[in-house]
């Protein structure tokens, strides 16, 4: 290890551990061809990395988000094909006729892409109503 290297270490921790630890510690700083320094350096740096994660962390946030994201997609999911078998029963007792699920879910999604711009547009209506200042 160079001098450029050590003096990035400047501040010293003195720890107790027991007589196993420091036997397993030797043990695999002889394997690695390592400094047992260097393995509880890098066992410490994992251990505060993983401390980024307490609550209020921009990282803890963001794991947060992303687990209400991915729920909220499943629920999404399960919520739309419910409502495509729940369609498909209708609509065979309608037609009195037997109706592939996957070519209602084809016409539906190929429908629903047809008419998304007038969707939006009926909701920006509606959104732009309930927006409104009251009238005096």
């Amino acid at each position: 290890m160079s001098n450029n290297a050590k003096s990035q270490f400047t501040n010293r921790l003195t720890v107790h551990i027991t007589e196993a630890m420091d036997h397993r510690l030797e043990q695999i700083a002889s394997q690695r061809d390592e400094p047992k320094a260097e393995l509880v350096r890098a066992a410490l740096r994992a251990y505060l990395d993983e401390q980024e994660d307490l609550i209020g962390s921009r990282r803890h946030f963001s794991k947060m988000f992303q687990r209400r994201i991915d729920d909220l997609e499943r629920l999404t999911v399960i919520s739309l094909l419910t409502s495509m078998q729940v369609l498909h029963i209708l609509y065979e007792r309608v037609k009195r006729e037997p109706y592939e699920l996957g070519n209602l879910m084809h016409d539906m999604i190929e429908t629903g892409i047809k008419s998304e711009d007038t969707l939006r547009m009926l909701v920006e209506g509606v959104r732009r109503q309930n927006t409104k200042p009251p009238a005096k």
